[in-house]
């Protein structure tokens, strides 16, 4: 059973530091939010000297048969009338002007600080959830910054004052009216914890109901391809069912509190009219002050009614604030590299691993004592079949994780001591997929080397034998492609994706190769392209087909998180060993090592 209690104590702790952090954001703007709740509290104080004018025009003009007094009153409620409109005006802009300034920047801490964090967080966290964190939870926050603290300032203003102002018309007739506010308060007591779960559990759907769409839009040919349409959206009527519900039990707690407060609302206009018309309390008690106390009467009613619409905007805003800052706390699970000085230059790119051992949780490790010396200027293969821990190694290798025991080096630096900055500058990893972003070819080019002009673009992909192949888009450089370069061929996507590469000029690159899944002609540009772009510098290539391994000077072959062969395709062949095999089932069935 879940302790809704230790839940309730969570999230308010979460609170804590989620409302420090964003004052620390808010702090340097405080004078615009000064000048903000100045012209609230202004424009509130001007609503609240209306009842009084209405006062005195009905008792010195209507009742005392003063004409004068109801031309003054005319022009005193004409004057607080503009007075309000001026004052709202300038309150709503301010507030929205420093709200979206909180946004805007708070978008880009977020966006900069997922770019800071580990691969390993990426492969536990839902891309749908990461997202719904800028979208949904900041859509929650700007009605909170836009509305909210207008509101809230505004009714307590309100609130206070008319109290205040109650009492010193009538302090018995203000007891009389205020009879009303203890079971308000004890109803939105009520109201305020069961609303603070609801919304809480609205977060958490929302986040899913994305989750949902994303994974569909992304696995569309997937879906269509196995004709799991119908499967898709019994799935999504699954999530979606459970958002509507988490939505409609915050909809039946506030069709419950709302109108509750509409009725104790009436009846305190009752007990006014009852009291104050009877003349229960004297002469002082005039017909004026009647009608004031029934103006007022809204002016606690309306605040309070106000307080509770808000405050439901307040917990959804409030709980998406502590997921975000909740990310915002979460550090890159890699640490700074430890005294980072500037790789030598020109970097060699020997690569070694040092008595290397990983494992990716608390399970069995991957990876086991593994140690190998590779020397500058070497084109390595890795073989084996999946999961063996060929692409965990690569991954080391860019530092996208930490061995849990022994060391990577580059040139004789552990890695974990070799600045970000220098390590991706010496080590490029071109994945198997040819991931491309939205922009031009160019531009997904220029992403290995955003200070490179046009004609460096053309003299390197020129040099990688890919610039024909450019110039054949319908906009060459120039042209766009959608997101993950939809538009292009896996071959043309691999293409810009080995151009990108060779145009930052590594000393070492790392290559999943991707040809087993291409058209022989396609192939033979890709293959072709990749010796161009490995020659001359330190290469790991994980290798899916025999003729990578062939080419290269040098073939580990792993298994199991172990290498258990090192050495030439040929020396390999002739120690009929673990690689023999694999060459002979290779020649017999025509597959790639992963196959077998």
């Amino acid at each position: 059973m879940i302790d809704r209690s230790a839940m309730t104590r969570r999230e308010q702790e979460a609170a804590v530091p989620s409302f420090s952090e964003s004052w620390k954001m808010l702090s340097p703007r405080w004078k615009v939010i000064v000048v903000a709740t100045g012209a609230i509290c202004l424009f509130a104080a001007s609503n609240l000297a209306r009842p009084i004018v209405i006062q005195q025009a009905i008792d010195k003009g209507l009742v005392g048969g003063d004409t004068d007094a109801i031309v003054v009153a005319s022009i005193l409620f004409l004057a607080l009338s503009f007075a309000g409109y001026l004052f709202q005006a300038l309150s709503i802009y301010t507030v929205t002007w420093v709200g979206q300034q909180f946004l805007r920047d708070l978008r880009m801490r977020l966006f900069t600080h997922y770019q800071r964090l580990s691969m390993s967080f990426f492969d536990k966290e839902s891309s749908g959830k990461l997202v719904a964190r800028m979208t949904a939870d900041m859509n929650a926050l700007t009605d909170v910054l836009n509305n909210g603290f207008l509101m809230v300032v505004q009714a307590l203003f309100l609130l206070i004052g008319t109290v205040i102002i109650l009492f010193v018309l009538s302090w018995q007739l203000a007891l009389i009216s205020l009879a009303v506010l203890p079971p308000l308060v004890i109803a939105t007591a009520i109201f305020r914890v069961y609303s603070s779960r609801a919304y809480e559990a609205v977060r958490d759907r929302i986040a899913d109901v994305l989750v949902q769409m994303q994974e569909t839009f992304a696995g569309m040919r997937v879906v269509q391809a196995y004709a799991r349409e119908r499967h898709n959206v019994e799935r999504f009527g699954a999530v979606n069912e459970l958002n509507y519900e988490a939505n409609l039990k915050t909809v039946r707690i506030s069709s419950m509190y709302i109108p509750f407060i509409e009725w104790l609302g009436g009846v305190g206009v009752g007990l006014i009219l009852y009291f104050g018309g009877r003349g229960i309390f004297g002469a002082e008690v005039s017909v004026g002050t009647v009608a004031a106390f029934i103006f007022y009467l809204n002016f606690i009613f309306q605040p309070i009614q106000q307080l509770s619409q808000v405050y439901d905007m307040l917990q959804s805003g409030t709980a998406a604030l502590n997921k975000v800052f909740g990310l915002l706390a979460i550090e890159p699970e890699l640490d700074a590299a430890r005294d980072a000085a500037p790789l030598a230059r020109p970097v060699r790119g020997a690569l070694e691993f040092g008595g290397v051992s990983f494992s990716y949780g608390p399970d069995a490790e991957v990876l086991h004592d593994i140690g190998i010396a590779i020397e500058p200027g070497q084109r390595v293969a890795l073989v084996g079949p999946t999961g063996a821990g060929k692409s965990t190694m690569a991954k080391l290798l860019m530092r996208f994780y930490d061995p849990t025991a022994g060391a990577v080096s580059l040139d004789g630096r552990d890695l974990r001591e070799v600045a970000a900055e220098d390590l991706r500058q010496a080590v490029i990893m071109v994945p198997q997929e040819g991931f491309l972003f939205s922009g031009t070819v160019a531009e997904n080019i220029r992403f290995g080397k955003p200070d490179a002009t046009l004609d460096e673009l053309i003299v390197a992909c020129e040099a990688l034998g890919v610039h024909e192949m450019i110039e054949s888009l319908p906009s060459g450089y120039d042209t766009r492609v959608s997101y993950r370069g939809s538009r292009l061929s896996a071959g043309e996507k691999q293409l810009v994706s080995l151009a990108r590469a060779f145009v930052a000029d590594p000393p070492v690159l790392i290559l999943d190769e991707a040809t087993s899944s291409l058209d022989p002609g396609t192939e033979a540009l890709v293959e072709e392209a990749i010796r161009r772009a490995l020659a001359g510098r330190t290469s790991v290539v994980i290798a899916h087909r025999l003729s990578t391994a062939e080419q290269a000077e040098r073939v580990l072959v792993v298994d199991e998180g172990r290498v258990i062969e090192d050495g030439s395709h040929e020396e390999l062949v002739a120690k009929d060993g673990h690689y023999a095999a694999l060459h002979q089932r290779w020649t017999e069935r025509g597959q790639s090592f992963e196959a077998v």
